[in-house]
């Protein structure tokens, strides 16, 4: 059962929701914003695709280690993303059985209709 909130409370909200909208405003104004975001983006796009890979070849941690014969706190650091090298991604995939292929796009435009496992790399 929802309680409603007194006046305090609704303007307290009100408050708070329009500073952190205010806040959100300027930290995406600030030079760079959207490059870095748009960076970090491709860096979890990235990690999405080895851990679905992962999943969709039924695959432990350990189990991609063994078969990449590295230990399993590197599988660890490639799924987060850290310096992952398109070596090192190809030999990850290949652990779980699937092939890296990469596509670009001119910049700002989006891929429109995503393949199987899409990794966007662009």
């Amino acid at each position: 059962m929802k309680t409603k909130m007194t006046p305090e409370q609704q303007a307290t909200r009100a408050r708070l929701l329009a500073e952190t909208k205010a806040r959100h405003e300027e930290i995406q104004s600030k030079p760079g914003f959207w490059d870095q975001y748009a960076a970090w983006e491709r860096e979890y796009n990235a990690t999405v695709a080895m851990h679905r890979a992962r999943q969709e070849a039924k695959l432990s941690q350990a189990e991609v280690a063994r078969r990449m014969n590295v230990p399993r706190a590197s599988v660890h650091r490639i799924e987060r993303g850290q310096n992952v090298t398109v070596a090192t991604l190809t030999r990850y995939l290949r652990a779980c059985g699937f092939d890296l292929v990469l596509s670009y796009v001119p910049i700002g435009q989006k891929r429109k209709a995503p393949v199987h496992g899409a990794l966007a790399m662009a």
